[in-house]
């Protein structure tokens, strides 16, 4: 009877490589799992917005070439749906704001929970305790959620420029504008990368949804408030001296900005804005005594001008555009690379003792 033979059975290994739970397909599902309902959200948002805003480019051409590829004349029936009152003009500010505000949403209900979540639930002990090292974890969700708000949001940027670009084309409207301004170039692509770190972060910081939510919530309006007031003057404007009733000579055309002057105000203490011809600032109540007010707003205009007034104006000329959205872009992005340094920081720093 021969002796039976015993053969040692390897022991199983855990691989962490591609196609099991700790290599980049698990964890892609994971992200999935987890983030399915806000990723799902996020793409019919933005697909509603750019099937919505092809429509209006396709209506707003069709009205440039109605109106000779000019601007449409007021009187026009061309130009009276472009009024400012007119349902068109109230859709195309509302998408324009739903732009403006995507970053916001973004922050809100991507980029809060990713950590957020993981400690209300305390989560983070079984995440992390497995086959994914801490450091693994947090790079590939914030790359691959990263990656899909960059690709979305590239794409609702593409369709807000052309639209926007179409308005100032059939009416006088300046791309220099604050809100043309944020929703042009890649603009809504960096501040909704940048508002997704920060939600991220604060919901590392504070580790609660709720109060995650209103952090996001408050720096994003203050922050919008900020650089509204902020941008006009992040290059140093030029100024020029225009005779006041002179015939146009296109200056502050092609999406120029004006940032002070160009407003005449008569009868108050303080400065008018308006000049004589030596230079002299006049107040509001020389300005008065000069030219009183009169009924029609034209015979002040011709008081204006047989006195030889001027105005003096600040202006950043549209050929600063793209100067303008790198700025504004490294600045947003800036903020986004402080926010996952802080997460970096703070993950490294977690006790996973606590949840």
């Amino acid at each position: 009877m021969s002796p039976v033979t015993e053969v040692a059975t390897p022991p199983t290994t855990i691989k962490s490589g591609f196609g099991y739970a700790g290599g980049a397909r698990g964890l892609l599902w994971l992200t999935w799992r987890q983030h399915r309902w806000a990723l799902l959200g996020t793409l019919l948002l933005a697909a509603a917005l750019v099937g919505w805003m092809t429509y209006l480019s396709l209506e707003l051409t069709d009205l440039w070439h109605q109106c000779h590829n000019a601007y449409c004349p007021e009187d026009s029936p061309q130009g009276l749906r472009l009024a400012g009152s007119s349902s068109l003009v109230l859709t195309l500010s509302s998408l324009s704001r739903l732009v403006q505000f995507m970053p916001l949403l973004i922050g809100v209900f991507i980029g809060v929970p990713v950590l957020s979540r993981e400690h209300e639930q305390r989560t983070l002990l079984l995440a992390w305790s497995q086959d994914v090292s801490p450091a693994r974890w947090l790079w590939t969700k914030l790359s691959l959620l990263g990656l899909f708000v960059a690709a979305v949001t590239a794409a609702v940027a593409g369709v807000s420029d052309h639209l926007e670009r179409l308005q100032s084309q059939v009416a006088p409207e300046s791309l220099f504008n604050y809100l043309p301004f944020l929703n042009t170039g890649m603009l809504p692509v960096a501040i909704s990368i940048c508002w997704f770190a920060v939600g991220v972060a604060l919901g590392a910081v504070l580790r609660r949804t709720l109060p995650a939510v209103f952090g996001v919530i408050a720096g994003f309006i203050g922050l919008t408030y900020f650089v509204q007031w902020r941008y006009p003057t992040l290059v140093t404007p030029l100024s020029v001296r225009r005779v006041i009733g002179a015939p146009d000579d296109g200056l502050l055309h092609n999406n120029a900005l004006v940032v002070k002057g160009g407003m005449i105000q008569s009868g108050i203490d303080g400065p008018s804005n308006a000049f004589d011809a030596s230079g002299r600032s006049l107040s509001g109540a020389e300005l008065e005594r000069l030219c009183p007010p009169a009924n029609s707003p034209g015979a002040t205009l011709d008081c204006f001008t047989r006195n030889h007034l001027e105005q003096h104006l600040q202006y950043q000329p549209g050929s600063r555009i793209p100067e303008f959205h790198l700025i504004v872009a490294a600045g947003y992005l800036g903020l986004a690379a402080v926010a996952i340094a802080v997460v970096w920081w703070i993950v490294r720093r977690t006790d996973l003792s606590a949840g």
